[in-house]
């Protein structure tokens, strides 16, 4: 079982330093990429500045968010989305969460902030109007992502990063539980033998079916012979103590022949 453990315990190692190093290899590359794809510059389909509106055509599969500088964020009711039919299209301002994920620039700076995000119902042509004083931009999430997963070269950074430093992860602590077991102390299990008594050997060879042990280990006071005699009219009470007496004679007599030829070895 540990052989076994060791083995995919190297597996996982070797595994994961060379997603790691596929990861070091392809980072610089594709942050380049990832940069170029999501730069608020270039990637944008529309830049509105303070007190401007124009049309824009805007599809239903598309996931719209509009951003702005960090220093110069606009307020949400300050910008609007009108359909054809002079509807207004209520956006969604995005959570605490949402706004953490800043867009960058050309030179890779996360300055851009997400300011409302809009699902359109239908492929037509909308007007955006900007009626606060800083310059937004609107850009197409939905394709941006699009683009990022169609790039080997990010997906190949991607898997490495997500897969090479768990992995790492696993492989230490199992070597670590490993090595650990390796040097832990060992119990040795100790068997102890009594050497039997002169009494237990004694027991053992005159054992009796009865299970009774005879003199001179045990007491003879403290065995009692228990016999049913019929009782007739014609004996005393004189005649059955004399009988007991008989009786505790031929016992004693007979264990006595079992003593000594046991201490005799025989």
């Amino acid at each position: 079982m540990k052989g076994g453990a060791r083995v995919w315990i190297k597996r996982l190692t070797g595994l994961s330093i060379v997603l790691i190093l596929v990861f070091v290899g392809t980072y610089g590359e594709s942050t380049d990429r990832i940069i170029e794809k999501m730069n608020v510059e270039e990637n944008n389909l529309l830049e509105l500045d303070g007190g401007e509106e124009e049309n824009i055509e805007l599809k239903k599969i598309g996931f719209y968010t509009v951003v702005a500088l960090e220093d110069n964020e606009l307020l949400e009711n300050e910008i609007k989305l009108i359909d054809q039919e002079g509807q207004e299209i209520i956006g969604i301002v995005p959570n605490s969460i949402e706004k953490m994920n800043k867009r960058p620039n050309s030179n890779g700076e996360l300055v851009y902030v997400p300011i409302l995000i809009f699902d359109v119902p239908n492929n037509a042509e909308y007007q955006l109007i900007n009626e606060g004083n800083n310059t937004l931009w609107i850009l197409d999430d939905l394709k941006i992502q699009s683009s990022l997963i169609s790039d080997n070269m990010i997906i190949i950074s991607m898997v490495s990063c997500c897969f090479g430093f768990p992995l790492g992860m696993i492989a230490l602590i199992g070597g670590l539980v490993i090595w650990k077991r390796k040097n832990k102390p060992q119990q040795k299990m100790i068997i102890r033998e009594e050497i039997p008594t002169t009494d237990q050997l004694f027991k053992q060879y005159n054992s009796t079916a009865d299970d009774e042990i005879p003199s001179p280990f045990v007491d003879l006071s403290r065995i009692e012979t228990i016999e049913t005699l019929p009782l007739d009219d014609d004996i005393s009470e004189e005649n059955l103590e004399i009988h007991d007496e008989v009786k505790e004679d031929e016992t004693f007599q007979e264990n006595d022949g079992k003593w000594k030829n046991w201490d005799d070895g025989d």
